[in-house]
């Protein structure tokens, strides 16, 4: 007898039961809660090349988005909250996590100028990341040298022997590491006492926003080549099957997953968030990484399950 989606509690969601599907072989995950925010791009003065349209329409949105800051923010020192905030430039994309909020939250404090907190709360943030991964990820690698040096909290605040322990835990993607480590130097200068600080800290504040913003992007973001996604898949993210069982992704991506095949559609739910919609039986196929990419590309829209196709199908049963 096959075991499908339509026999499980949750379908798409539950996790546990994926393993047994008769259909596996034709389902990947495909990670839908995110966070990002790009409005601040709103911000910049228009382009002397842009068409007399497109220029009306950006300077009435700046013009309604600097009327926000001012509701949230005030309007006494609103040259400086709009400059600010275009100099911090966009919320990169980020699967849904521990950090989100208070990363909007320093980077809130810097808009308003408070530029101390700003850059404490970045470099406080950066550590929390590092705690995290390590707390939530070393079970995985207990056979580790490493393991043991992880064991006490004592050691988390050493910053290289944490992102040297991720590193060789293959759980940093490409780039973090060294961020990471920069972040960790400028934590240092900020955090104990040194006079430079009071000349720079709009400067080292949104230096250490930006690296954060780039840490939290490239580890927990969906479109910055992350090798645990199915390359040539425009629009749209899937895990590759070889990352299934992959500590960080079992940790932080597959949680936030449908587990979907070629024709899945999506709609808004009730609370406001996304979820799949899906056909509950896929056959026999085991598709490679790289032929479910390229039926991806090149499958028929017009098979995409929809809400609507959903309750014709409930009407003629």
């Amino acid at each position: 007898m096959r075991k499908t989606i339509a026999d499980l509690t949750n379908g798409l969601y539950h996790y546990d039961g994926h393993a047994d599907l008769s259909d596996r072989g034709a389902r990947r995950y495909h990670p839908f809660s995110f966070d990002f925010d790009s409005t601040s791009l709103i911000l910049k003065d228009p382009e002397e090349h842009w068409e007399d349209e497109v220029k009306r329409v950006h300077n009435e949105n700046r013009t309604q988005l600097i009327e926000r800051l001012k509701h949230e923010h005030g309007t006494r020192h609103i040259e400086n909250i709009v400059k600010n905030a275009a100099d911090l430039g966009p919320k990169s994309m980020s699967v849904l996590a521990y950090h989100n909020t208070l990363h909007e939250q320093a980077r809130r404090a810097f808009v308003t100028g408070a530029y101390y907190p700003a850059l404490v709360a970045a470099c406080a943030l950066g550590e929390r990341i590092l705690n995290h991964l390590v707390l939530d990820l070393r079970h995985s690698f207990k056979s580790s040298p490493h393991y043991r040096n992880l064991y006490r909290k004592k050691s988390f605040d050493n910053w290289p022997i944490v992102i040297s322990a991720l590193t060789d835990w293959k759980v940093l993607a490409d780039g973090v590491g060294a961020e990471f480590l920069l972040l960790g130097e400028l934590r240092n200068r900020s955090i104990h006492f040194n006079p430079d600080t009071y000349h720079l800290l709009r400067d080292d504040a949104l230096d250490a926003l930006q690296r954060l913003d780039h840490i939290i992007s490239n580890q927990f973001g969906y479109f910055g080549r992350q090798p645990w996604f199915i390359e040539g898949t425009p629009g749209a993210q899937f895990v590759k099957r070889s990352y299934e069982n992959d500590p960080f992704v079992r940790a932080y991506i597959i949680p936030h997953s449908g587990f979907v095949g070629l024709l899945y559609g999506m709609e808004l739910s009730p609370d406001a968030g996304w979820r799949h919609l899906d056909y509950a039986d896929y056959g026999h196929e085991e598709l490679s990484d790289e032929e479910f990419a390229r039926r991806y590309r090149e499958r028929d829209h017009t098979k995409v399950v929809s809400r609507k196709m959903i309750e014709k199908q409930h009407q003629a049963g």
